[in-house]
């Protein structure tokens, strides 16, 4: 899986700094792992977010957290 070194399946989400700047309801961004990494997280109102990487103009998809437990789980693909 790409960037699983520096996003590993069990990490903790809430460490990263919120951008509340250019982030809004649902749509939150954070500064990542690595300088210029930028983290999206699309929520829904169903207590999941969905994590990208945002890394050199190129957007991808890492996995889910949930509220109850902000661990990142890794998947290859969407899962909601």
């Amino acid at each position: 899986m790409r960037f699983e070194n520096d996003y590993p399946s069990g990490l903790d989400m809430e460490q990263f700094e919120h951008v509340e700047l250019i982030s809004c309801y649902n749509n939150n961004f954070y500064k990542g792992i690595k300088n210029g990494d930028v983290l999206f997280g699309k929520s829904d109102d169903d207590r999941t977010t969905e994590w990208y990487l945002i890394r050199n103009c190129e957007m991808s998809y890492l996995g889910e957290s949930y509220v109850e437990n902000e661990k990142l789980n890794r998947y290859k693909e969407r899962c909601t």
